[in-house]
């Protein structure tokens, strides 16, 4: 696991194969959807339950 420093949000975020796997099972499981056609994602109802569930993560630590 390696951390990434996004370059349009100037934010640490996961990066490499467990950053993919991690958001491929987050769209597969409706806790992320695209936004238009672009890299853009946002967080679902169902996803501000699981990831507070499963990773203790506050709505807005998202």
């Amino acid at each position: 696991m390696r951390a990434c420093l996004d370059w349009t949000e100037r934010r640490p975020h996961l990066g490499g194969a467990a950053g993919a796997a991690l958001c491929a099972h987050a769209l597969t499981a409706g806790w992320l959807t695209r936004v238009d056609t672009g890299r853009a994602l946002a967080v679902t109802e169902a996803g501000r339950q699981a990831w507070q569930e499963h990773l203790g993560l506050a709505a807005q630590d998202l």
